[in-house]
């Protein structure tokens, strides 16, 4: 009897809770989902609710488009507000969430039991570890564990969730949820060439097409090779940052070997090494044979190019996955950043399709390199090194038939470099695995300084791609290039030649960083965003009008004068690009 009517009491609590929670699914509203699993993923079933998921809620931000209009405003000249970058209490007037969005997820979360860290001082973003199973209850989500079939990676996703409609306008997203990891990699590749010390014949100063030196940057690009002095401390965003992502460690005992074989000149001037600074628990060992090659390359071509210039090595601790995770980190350390420290100059070489970004949060980053160039800094990115899209290997064509963009670069606040080669003949052209091409997140409609360039180009571009294969509206990159091709580096005590825009990338961030300090002798502050300025000057750069970067079964985009989505705007001249700065108010 007793049993029974226990029994009967658990049966009515079950129906009761059913109840209770089909009426607050139907107080839920859809927002995101995807229509299909993503090719390359197969579901193996319901997610274990016991297994443990890391969240991240993005808050709606105050005036996100009051940053924007306040970057145009400070790099317009004949501006009122024109050069007078914001501190970060001013940013933080734009980005901060409301009141009202802050006390209304706040009850939210609580009401479900749950606690999240907010993981900005302005406290747009959190952090929440939960279980799946009450992940589920809270999104009225259906988390489930899914495989990529080419890498055998786990992840768990979701096709769709919901928040409560009371929260529409108040949570911009939820991530991990419906963003599939889709496995990429730094924007470079590298050939192993000899053993150090002999370096089998690599000239210290070659520069052809099998072999760039450092010497070679300074020929081909107009770079000086003395040693600046930039005094101590240094003026306000007098230095560069150097981005180190997915375990790439970048190691001074490489460095101290490729100064001391390819910038002989500066050994006894230059300090020959690098600050560095750990982001989300990010490490930088000095162990040789961990040593990263994407990272020992970019460090090699700032301090070895920007000779004095003070550089710092960020590594960022977060995995990369869910997609994106380590620029948000690295962005949001940089925006809590104290005004005084924020270094003036930021090189990237890590992206990935632009599909591989949930919109939403692509639309947050960009938003937050706005920020970042309204504070003074210069963001850099390499475009990519698959031309204009690698096909899937299953179906041998790219995605939906069309070209596949490449983010961070086709956010219209980063400088998106990409890549030259030099030919048998000795001359610059545009390199076939350059990067480049129209984005499919971000419209050049309202982008005054970038429109003429571009509609010029497709003036006169081939009649077959007006089919829908790349989106003639989209913002387009690069915006400039640099040599990338056999660039020479050190690498756990080997000799490297790197082939990719992750060379291209900090190349021409050293040229930034040393007219930064050009600026600062002059009394003048950091250029910080760049574009607007570089295409206001166009003939500050060599307009290379040769080359292509094929993909996608396609001959891709050729480089035609002007800007092309193979160049840019061609490679700079360096005396001419410091002198248009120099001069600038």
């Amino acid at each position: 009897m007793v049993s029974s009517l226990i029994l009967v009491a658990s049966l009515f609590a079950c129906a009761s809770a059913k109840r209770h929670w089909q009426m607050r699914r139907a107080e839920m509203v859809l927002h995101q989902y995807v229509t299909n699993i993503p090719p390359g993923f197969v579901d193996d079933g319901p997610a274990n609710p016991e297994s443990v998921l890391d969240l991240r809620i993005a808050l709606v931000q105050n005036n996100k488009n009051g940053i924007i209009e306040a970057l145009n405003n400070i790099t317009t000249l004949g501006h009122p507000s024109y050069g007078q970058h914001l501190s970060r209490n001013e940013t933080a007037q734009f980005l901060a969430p409301s009141p009202e969005t802050v006390a209304a997820v706040d009850a939210w979360l609580q009401n479900a039991g749950l606690n999240a860290t907010a993981t900005t001082s302005i406290g747009d973003w959190l952090q929440l570890n939960t279980t799946v199973g009450k992940a589920n209850d809270l999104l009225a989500a259906n988390f489930s564990l899914f495989t990529n079939t080419e890498t055998g990676q786990q992840s768990i996703r979701t096709l769709n969730y919901s928040i409560p409609i009371n929260l529409v306008g108040h949570v911009d997203f939820v991530h991990p949820t419906t963003a599939f990891p889709i496995a990429t990699s730094p924007q470079g590749t590298a050939a192993i060439m000899a053993r150090a010390p002999n370096r089998n014949g690599f000239d210290a100063n070659g520069c052809s097409a099998d072999i760039v030196t450092p010497r070679c940057v300074q020929m081909l690009h107009g770079v000086p090779a003395a040693t600046v002095q930039v005094g101590q401390p240094p003026a306000r965003g007098v230095s560069i940052a150097v981005a180190g992502m997915n375990e790439q460690w970048a190691n001074r005992e490489d460095l101290a070997t490729f100064l001391a074989y390819y910038r002989r000149d500066i050994v006894a001037s230059h300090a020959q090494t690098f600050d560095f600074v750990t982001v989300k628990g990010g490490v930088n060992t000095q162990t040789l044979a961990l040593a990263g090659d994407e990272a020992d390359l970019n460090i090699q071509y700032t301090v070895g190019i920007a000779a004095g210039v003070p550089t710092t090595f960020y590594s960022i601790g977060t995995p990369d996955v869910p997609y994106g995770s380590s620029h948000e980190d690295l962005v949001n350390w940089f925006i809590d950043e104290d005004p005084n420290s924020l270094p003036g100059v930021l090189t990237v070489s890590y992206a990935g399709p632009e599909r591989v970004f949930p919109q939403p949060l692509a639309e947050r980053l960009c938003t937050a390199y706005a920020t970042l160039g309204a504070r003074g800094m210069s963001v850099i990115y390499a475009s990519g090194d698959d031309g204009v899209g690698r096909v899937d290997p299953q179906t041998n064509q790219c995605p939906e038939g069309k070209f596949v963009p490449f983010f961070p670069a086709s956010c219209p606040y980063v400088t998106a470099v990409g890549s030259t080669s030099i030919t048998a003949a000795g001359q610059q052209r545009g390199a076939q695995f350059s990067g480049g091409g129209f984005s499919d997140l971000f419209s050049n409609n309202q982008l005054d300084w970038q429109l003429p360039a571009v509609q010029s180009y497709l003036r006169g571009l081939y009649p077959q791609y007006n089919n829908g294969v790349f989106k003639t509206t989209g913002r387009a990159y690069p915006d400039v290039s640099t040599i990338g091709s056999n660039v020479a580096y050190d690498w756990r005590g080997t000799s490297r030649k790197g082939t990719g825009p992750s060379a291209s990338a900090p190349i021409f961030a050293s040229m930034i960083g040393l007219i930064n300090v050009a600026r600062a002798e002059a009394g003048k502050g950091p250029l910080g965003w760049l574009n607007r300025f570089l295409y206001e000057n166009p003939g500050a750069f060599v307009d290379i009008q040769q080359g292509s970067n094929p993909g996608c079964n396609t001959p891709g985009f050729p480089a035609l004068p002007g800007w092309d989505p193979v160049t840019g705007l061609g490679t700079p001249n360096f005396n001419a690009l410091k002198a248009a700065a120099v001069a600038r108010p």
